[in-house]
């Protein structure tokens, strides 16, 4: 049992209480208790929260989690000779060593950053899943992996194997569908397979995931290829529903926001990566009132350039406010909500996402004792806009600590960064791009 006391707690419950001189308890995997400290006896053992704010786990729709040893390598390019030249070469070269370390590298800044969960799309078919799912039990962070699956592969061997992942009984480890949708010029259509998928997921209970409206050039392929737009084109092919999250819809229509509310569909938005990639923006705020549930991604360090999901709600809220010319298009607490709540009902977890009793224990509890967060005059507006990553002093995932004072406890983190290190140059000669500094070494 683990008792913490004497801190701030958002709760994040369905009133969305703000518990000031909270107290939390954990009892195994659940939270058994909640209220104020002077409710709770004094215990040696206590944790003693002064200072802090506890939230719930933060929970990433949208993250690459393989791709953290590009870092830098794919940085001012455009999304189609990003994928020709670096990710494209480095997935047909790399060795599951690189896959296996270049996860954990991910997960490892991603609980240090206060995520408890994530959702990789378009984990590679050559990955060994229960090498990933070790390396996730060590970290001890929630993982969706979600399997790359085109038209190519043999449906039987496929179905089977998801049958054997769904069976795994994993509680941290679950594999959906990353489905391979036409994008481009030259790609094809296969509708008997998107139905196939869907049915399938529905009977395993697992989701699917996959890139969608993200680019002019895709939307635009969509209409000219098809003569709908993408949400037209997905409803037509049986792949929206409530199982089915969408990663971008940087292009959407209003008539397309209309069909993903009325289908239950959940998006994943990633303002920094989109930012950063030019690839659009997506007016969050009108996704969002007309009842679409939207989560929060990272995209991965390739495109982003980090796991950071404190970053990526202070930026959700100023692109919207920027390009709506209004500082209240997105308010803190819709991004909060998004990071989380929204995140647990995306991934299908009504678990997660809240700090309530009966629900899992993935509690992140950030130092507020910080120049940057001093004072406190609104604390989610202190956690949004002032907030950095590096202020979440204590993870709790499961109950168990896997953060304890800003250090990892399933791992030794400075032998995981030699790893990295080690390997870069490795890497880098793999991938097509080849561009130096700009500025001379010497």
């Amino acid at each position: 049992m683990t008792l913490v006391k004497n801190l701030t707690i958002v709760t994040m419950n369905q009133r969305r209480e703000i518990i000031e001189d909270g107290a939390l308890e954990f009892t195994d995997d659940q939270i058994s208790a909640i209220g104020k400290s002077a409710d709770f006896p004094d215990r040696s053992d206590a944790i003693d929260g002064t200072g802090m704010v506890a939230l719930p786990g933060l929970i990433d729709t949208h993250s690459h989690a393989d791709q953290s040893l590009l870092r830098g390598l794919g940085d001012q390019m455009h999304w189609v000779p990003f994928l020709q030249k670096v990710v494209d070469p480095y997935l047909a070269k790399r060795s599951a060593t690189h896959s296996v370390l270049s996860n954990t590298l991910s997960m490892v800044e991603m609980i240090k950053s206060g995520t408890t969960a994530f959702v990789s799309p378009n984990t590679d078919p050559r990955d060994t899943m229960s090498a990933l799912a070790q390396a996730s039990a060590k970290v001890g962070i929630r993982s969706i992996f979600c399997r790359f699956t085109t038209a190519q592969d043999d449906w039987a061997s496929l179905v089977a194997r998801f049958e054997d992942w769904s069976s795994s009984g994993s509680s941290l480890v679950d594999v959906w569908f990353g489905l391979d949708i036409p994008r481009v010029m030259g790609d094809r259509a296969h509708p008997d397979f998107y139905r196939r998928v869907k049915e399938q997921s529905e009977r395993l209970g697992v989701g699917i995931v996959y890139h969608f409206c993200s680019e002019f050039e895709d939307a635009a392929f969509m209409v000219n290829e098809f003569g709908m737009t993408p949400a037209e084109w997905s409803r037509a092919n049986h792949v929206l529903g409530n199982n089915v999250i969408l990663i971008n819809g940087c292009q959407m229509t209003t008539q397309e926001i209309d069909i993903l509310a009325e289908t239950e569909t959940h998006l994943s938005h990633s303002p920094v990566a989109n930012m950063k990639m030019a690839t659009g923006i997506l007016p969050a705020s009108d996704v969002l009132h007309a009842g679409v549930n939207v989560g929060l991604g990272t995209d991965g360090a390739l495109n982003n350039n980090s796991y950071d999901m404190f970053f990526e709600m202070k930026c959700a809220c100023l692109l919207q406010n920027s390009t709506k010319r209004s500082a209240r298009a997105l308010m803190p607490e819709q991004a909060l909500e998004m990071a989380t709540v929204n995140g647990a009902r995306a991934i299908g977890r009504d678990d997660l996402g809240s700090l309530e009793v009966g629900k899992q224990a993935d509690c992140i509890l950030v130092d507020m004792a910080s120049a940057r967060t001093k004072p406190i005059h609104d604390v989610v507006s202190n956690l949004v806009f002032s907030a950095s990553a590096s202020q979440v002093r204590h993870v709790f995932i499961a109950g168990r600590q896997v953060v304890k004072n800003y250090v990892v406890q399933g791992l030794s983190e400075p032998d995981l960064l030699a790893q990295a290190d080690a390997v870069a140059d490795e890497i880098k000669a793999i991938t097509a791009e080849k561009r130096e500094s700009l500025w001379p070494k010497i």
